[in-house]
């Protein structure tokens, strides 16, 4: 006597019996036909039909038989290999006994000449029993019935049962496992056959070879043994969730005691795949069991290496204090450190240059969700991006919580201003992934955002910061002081009390500064300046209370260069100005109203930041001392004690403006040797990308050769560049630029070229073709290409103030005033007197004279420019005595 559990039943006296012992793999398992009964057979696809009360008889023994433990002996064997015995249930019931007795089988008689056996006997008294009582095959009230009608699977429109059925949970019993996640399964009461595809999940399969053996992938039959002992002829639920592209139906199998897909991802078994989870509404049960699954190494994920992302992925409490686009943004935590991290399994339309649409509005609108406000932050997994030819950078990809446990990346999907990336099979993705389709195609049903049939109309906000704007900026004034406060969105910070604003209501962009107070200067990566103490303290005070912000503010005034003076109020309403004083991040300067004296005040008692250290006996000496340094600066130096330079000039940008080197500099020529050399070296480099500011090396168009210089500004593929050794400016593309050397930039020669004005002169523009031209032609005739000396007489801003001389002494200043080419600033310094009233008699002379820009008589005279503030140099080529 053989112990086993009964795997199948295949007919009314067929079934399948597996070893008890699986410790290591499948058992072996037996087919066992029943001796001295004989059901009716079942039908099959190849066209025969069922004998009547197949399906009864098969049903009762499935009933009573599969998933027990039985005992069994095999009495005889077919010579077809099949073999024939006896089968108890754990009770000691024989299943032959059973079927005779429920009438679901007819006794076999014995063979000619054999003898009939007591067991024989009592079978057919108990069958006696059944015809009498009519049960099973004897019931000739339910003959009609008997025969089961069955679709087969192909033979009927999968697309439109699985329409007719979709969604809801069908009876079905499982009649094959062809695999761990495909099944032949016999839905009820239909009769309909199909085979099942598990949502979600795919596991292991098996290869037919040509002499009709399989070959199975490592876990293939553990996994169909782990289907086939669990559900196999087993009563279950089927709920068709949908179709794949060539018609399989695909759905979910519901047990008692839960659903088998989960089942097997829980135990190593099967792999979730992105294709089918789409579909099924157990795709985030499926993932959670498929992370534990791999964090236990079992079965498929036995050699799995979880991505080690570093000791930073825990998570933690913050505050966001940027958005750098619709799935990008910057939170600072307990620290106060910034993380610069991006939303998980999220798309959001990218900004650059030429914005996709949507992309202002995804990012506007992640800026109204979070700025400012307390998140939570899961991070979940790393990638590493690099563009074609750049460094590789990596970002942190996570889950944004908010307001209570909301998902940030889904409110975004949810507006369909987002949509949800499409990951590779082994690729991470957020914990939330089923959640965010499930809001991306509710967005697509409801035409939101970017499932719309057409984008946004949506106009640029006019750009009041750039320099060509400087007027039109000032005219926006009285627009902006219309109203008492305006309402902003801070989008760059320059440092503490500096802004770059839009404007919603006037759809421009401004500069803006708090009126009455100064910030320290804080660092700047573009030009290399250095912070002046508290100057980066000042800029992230201000940048964790205002950056992109809705704000106000109380415009006042407009300066000479386009930035808008006034007060800057926060979102609870406090002036930002007299925060930065009451913080020691700002100083007043000029008038200031009390307010602004007061948190002052207030700093300096309490010693803060700036005012550490303050003495206000100390601060009133100092006063003083500069008050006397000033008055001294003020007093006329004797011409004998000024500098004197022997200068050559190289560029005439006006009359009384151009650059010179210092004659007889023989610097200038082993520098063009090194540039030269350099220039050679790095000839095969590839393509590069110049921005404005940048030092390169450019290729000067009259005469083919390398010199230092910047880039001042970029027009489609030209680049206009200014010469450091010499002040000339030339526009040039791509080809005639190279990467300048670090070893012969302006930290190791300084430039060549000193800007020059002659002091307190005024001239027309250059391209007046009158007083202007003649100027520039007066200047070059008396100066180009002879030494020349200078007496510096001031400097303003790096410029410096000359009277110039020949090799005559003559004194180009004043022959210029004289000839009616030149006027004298009306507002000069002080000490500048002795010279200036020189320069005003020789003006005199020329009025009268009515020479030059005299000659019709004395000019309107408009306001003269403030000391120091220079024109625009003018367009490359219009210069005559360019290099």
């Amino acid at each position: 006597m053989l112990q086993g559990i009964v795997k199948a039943v295949l007919s009314g006296d067929s079934l399948i019996v597996m070893g008890v012992d699986a410790s290591k793999g499948p058992p072996p398992e037996k087919l066992l036909t029943l001796s001295g009964i004989s059901a009716p057979r079942l039908g099959n696809r190849g066209g025969v039909p069922d004998q009547p009360f197949g399906w009864g008889a098969r049903e009762f023994l499935r009933s009573r038989a599969i998933g027990k433990k039985v005992s069994f002996v095999v009495e005889a064997q077919h010579a077809a290999n099949r073999e024939f015995g006896s089968v108890f249930l754990e009770d000691g019931t024989s299943l032959a006994r059973l079927m005779v007795t429920f009438g679901w089988a007819r006794l076999k008689a014995p063979a000619a000449g054999e003898p009939r056996s007591a067991e024989y006997e009592e079978l057919a008294a108990l069958s006696a029993q059944a015809e009498a009582g009519k049960l099973g095959l004897f019931n000739s009230a339910e003959s009609g019935s008997a025969v089961r009608q069955v679709q087969w699977a192909g033979t009927f429109d999968h697309a439109a049962l699985f329409e007719q059925l979709k969604g809801a949970p069908q009876d079905a019993i499982i009649e094959q496992v062809a695999s761990g996640s495909t099944l032949r399964v016999l839905l009820l009461p239909g009769f309909h056959q199909i085979t099942l595809m598990l949502s979600g999940i795919a596991c292991a399969g098996f290869k037919r070879l040509e002499d009709g053996t399989e070959e199975a992938a490592p876990y293939a039959r553990e996994a169909r043994y782990f289907v086939e002992v669990r559900m196999l002829h087993r009563d279950v639920q089927v709920k068709l969730e949908g179709l794949d592209k060539n018609g399989a139906l695909l759905g979910t199998v519901l047990h008692p005691q839960g659903n088998m897909s989960v089942e097997l991802v829980k135990v190593g078994l099967a792999r979730v795949v992105e294709w089918s989870s789409q579909v099924t509404e157990h795709a985030p049960a499926l993932r959670a069991a498929e992370r534990a699954a791999k964090e236990k190494r079992l079965r498929l994920w036995r050699d799995y290496t979880p991505p080690n992302f570093g000791g930073d992925m825990a998570e933690f409490a913050g505050r966001v204090v940027e958005i750098v686009s619709g799935d990008t943004l910057v939170v600072a935590d307990a620290s106060g450190a910034e993380r610069r991290l991006s939303l998980s399994s999220l798309r959001c339309p990218r900004m650059g240059k030429e914005p996709e649409p949507y992309a202002a509005e995804s990012k506007e609108a992640l800026r109204k969700l979070l700025i400012g406000k307390k998140v939570v932050v899961k991070p979940e997994y790393k990638r590493t991006f690099a563009a074609e030819g750049a460094t590789p950078q990596e970002r942190t990809f996570a889950t944004v919580l908010y307001n209570s446990e909301k998902n940030a990346a889904e409110a975004l999907v949810s507006e369909g201003l987002a949509t949800v990336a499409r990951h590779g099979q082994a690729d991470e993705r957020s914990l939330h992934y089923e959640a965010l389709l499930e809001a991306e195609a509710a967005a697509a049903a409801a035409k939101k955002g970017i499932h719309a049939a057409a984008a946004p109309p949506r106009a640029a906000p006019t750009d009041l910061t750039i320099p060509a704007a400087r007027e039109r900026a000032k005219r926006y004034l009285s627009a902006l002081q219309r109203h008492s406060r305006v309402r902003a969105v801070v989008q760059f910070i320059a440092n503490g009390a500096r802004f770059k604003l839009l404007i919603p209501k006037e759809n421009c962009v401004i500069s803006f500064a708090c009126a009455g107070i100064r910030c320290p200067k804080c660092a700047r990566r573009d030009t290399g300046a250095d912070e002046e103490p508290f100057g980066n303290e000042a800029l992230a005070f201000t940048r964790g209370v205002a950056l992109q912000r809705d704000v106000e503010i109380e415009v006042e005034t407009v300066d000479k260069i386009g930035t808008f003076l006034g007060a800057l109020y926060l979102p609870d309403k406090r002036n930002l100005s007299v925060l930065l004083l009451e913080q020691g991040l700002a100083s007043v300067v000029g008038f200031a109203s009390e307010a602004l004296v007061a948190a002052e005040a207030t700093a300096k008692a309490a010693s803060l930041k700036i005012w550490e250290g303050y003495s206000a006996e100390r601060d009133a000496e100092a006063a003083q001392a500069r008050a006397a340094e000033e008055a001294a600066e003020m007093e006329p130096l004797p011409d004998a004690q000024k500098q004197m330079v022997k200068l050559s000039l190289t560029e005439i940008v006006d009359g009384a403006h151009f650059y010179a080197q210092v004659a007889g500099e023989t610097a200038i020529g082993a520098l063009q040797e090194q540039l030269a050399a350099a220039c050679r070296r790095n000839g095969g480099e590839a393509a590069w990308d110049p921005k404005v500011g940048a030092l390169v090396c450019a290729r000067f168009t009259v005469d083919d050769e390398w010199y230092r210089a910047k880039v001042k500004a970029r027009a489609g593929g030209e680049y206009t560049v200014f010469f450091i050794d010499y002040g000339n400016t030339d526009v040039v593309d791509l080809k005639r630029l190279k990467p300048l050397d670090p070893t012969l930039g302006p930290q190791a020669v300084a430039p060549q070229a000193m800007e020059c004005r002659l002091a307190y002169l005024i001239v027309s523009p250059p391209d007046d073709e009158a007083d202007g031209a003649e100027a520039v032609s007066a200047l070059g005739g008396m100066a180009w290409g002879k030494p020349m000396l200078a007496r510096v007489e001031d400097r303003d801003a790096g410029v410096l103030l000359v009277t110039l001389f020949d090799e005559a002494q003559t004194n180009v200043n004043e022959k210029l005033v004289q000839d009616g080419l030149a006027r004298v600033q009306k507002k000069t310094p002080k000490r500048a007197a002795p010279l200036v009233k020189g320069l005003y008699e020789l003006e005199l002379v020329a009025k009268t004279s009515h020479l030059g820009m005299w000659r019709y008589g004395d000019i309107e005279e408009e306001e003269a420019p403030e000391f120091g503030v220079r024109k625009p140099a003018p367009a490359p080529g219009s210069n005559p005595w360019k290099k």
